[in-house]
């Protein structure tokens, strides 16, 4: 729509807004103005200047370096990426809580298979099968914690030590190699 003739007047007849208006022009220098300049006033500048700036990003809601920014934003702050913190985030270990579950639970488990093989020698075979089975399963666990421990730096040679444990642990494991190592063994038995 196009603008009505009284709206035309009032635009014309308003003073004219600081976008509009040209700036006076500054005043010449002269040897007597840059000897009343002092260090004491650059100083003050400074200060006032560093207060503005602090003012201004207390205001935009800008967060120190470090308090959790994205790189996205830090980059857009700054125009840049700090290297260093990017190194500190890689160096920061992982939680090793994994791999100590896994160890953990291998050395159970070898005792759990222990208590079963005990068990088994009194003549109680069902319940030393049955204990057996439970084992089997808490190897499997162990080993498979174990190996993503180890792979995932969660504990790397808590998980890789777990996995070994477990490995032989397991009830499975032990009869192939009394098999494979002593099969007179088992004629006894």
């Amino acid at each position: 729509m196009p603008p009505e003739p009284q709206q035309r007047a009032q635009r014309a007849a308003a003073p004219a807004t600081s976008a509009q208006r040209r700036p006076a022009p500054a005043p010449a220098r002269t040897t007597q103005d840059k000897q009343v300049r002092t260090a004491p006033d650059k100083q003050l500048r400074a200060a006032q200047g560093k207060q503005a700036r602090g003012a201004t990003n207390q205001r935009v809601g800008a967060r120190p370096a470090g308090s959790g920014t994205s790189d996205f934003e830090r980059l857009m702050q700054r125009n840049t990426v700090d290297a260093r913190t990017l190194a500190q985030r890689a160096r920061r270990r992982k939680n090793p809580m994994a791999g100590k579950i896994a160890l953990g639970l291998a050395i159970v488990s070898a005792a759990v298979d222990a208590s079963a093989f005990a068990v088994f020698m009194g003549g109680d075979t069902t319940f030393a099968f049955g204990i057996c089975f439970v084992v089997v399963f808490l190897t499997l666990i162990a080993a498979v914690l174990g190996f993503v421990a180890a792979v995932g730096s969660f504990g790397r040679w808590y998980g890789a030590i777990g996995v070994v444990l477990a490995f032989f642990a397991n009830p499975v494991i032990l009869i192939v190699l009394l098999v494979v190592v002593a099969p007179e063994a088992l004629t006894t038995m």
